[in-house]
C-alpha cells in the first residue's frame, strides 16, 4: 500500500539535495472513533552514489476492540532518481493477506515551498499480483518562521491483475497546523477492503513528528 510515507520521502530527498542532510525518521499516529492508525517512515541516502536511497515504511491500523490487528503493511525499497522528479523503486512488500512479495514502482513528485504533489503506480511481482494507483496533494502555507497551516488529501486504489477485482482503496484527509517538526490536527481515514468493499472509516485527531534530524 502506498501511503503518506512517500510524501515524506520525496520531501526529505528534496531537502537533502538543498541542504546536504539526510531526511529525518517520521512517525504519524491517528486516534479516532474506531481505532488507531500509525506509520513509521525511514529514508536515507547513499552519499557515495548520487540519486540512490533506501526507503522503508511500516504502518498498522487496529480497532479498539481488536485483539489481533490484521491491517498492516511493511515495505523496504531501494529508490533511484533517474530524472528530476521521477524515481523508480524496487524492493519487498508485505501484508498479512498477500504475504511477502517483490514489487516495483514508478513515482513522480513535485515539491514546492507550500505544495507537494505525488503520483505513481506500484505492482507486485508475484502470482495474483495487485496493481495500485496512488495520488497525494499536501498544502502547507507558511504563517511565520515556526508555524504553518497543514493539509493533506491522498487516495489509493488497488485491484488484482486477474479479473480486475477490487483489493483495497482509501481516502485520507488531514487538516491542522505544523509547528517546527510537529504536525497535528483533525484527520479521517476512509478505507474499503476486498471484492465486497468492506468499509472501515476512522475519524479523529492526528500527530506527526520528524525525529532524529
Amino acid at each position: 500500500m502506498l501511503s503518506f510515507g512517500y510524501a515524506v520521502f520525496v520531501q526529505g530527498q528534496s531537502n537533502d539535495a538543498k541542504q546536504d542532510i539526510n531526511p529525518p525518521v517520521v512517525f504519524e499516529i491517528l486516534t479516532g472513533n474506531v481505532g488507531i492508525a500509525s506509520q513509521l517512515n525511514i529514508s536515507k541516502n547513499f552519499k557515495d552514489i548520487p540519486g540512490l536511497s533506501f526507503f522503508s515504511v511500516s504502518n498498522i491500523s487496529s480497532k479498539w476492540n481488536e485483539k489481533n490487528a490484521k491491517d498492516a503493511m511493511s515495505q523496504f525499497n531501494l529508490a533511484y532518481e533517474f530524472v528530476k522528479g521521477f524515481r523508480v523503486f524496487g524492493g519487498i512488500h508485505y501484508t498479512p493477506s498477500t504475504g511477502l512479495r517483490p514489487s516495483v514502482m514508478m513515482l513522480y513528485s513535485y515539491v514546492g515551498d507550500e505544495i507537494t504533489v505525488v503520483i505513481g503506480p506500484r505492482i507486485d511481482l508475484a502470482d495474483n499480483s495487485n496493481l495500485e494507483g496512488f495520488g497525494m496533494v499536501e498544502y502547507k502555507p507558511k504563517l511565520n518562521d515556526h508555524w504553518k497551516v497543514y493539509s493533506r488529501l491522498q487516495g489509493l486504489y488497488a485491484q488484482s491483475l486477474k479479473g480486475g477485482i477490487h483489493a483495497r482503496s482509501y481516502l485520507m484527509v488531514r487538516a491542522g497546523m505544523s509547528y517546527k517538526d510537529y504536525s497535528f490536527g483533525l484527520g479521517a481515514n476512509f478505507d474499503a477492503y476486498g471484492p465486497e468493499r468492506m468499509i472501515k472509516n476512522n475519524v479523529g485527531v492526528f500527530v506527526a513528528a520528524r525525529l532524529f534530524k
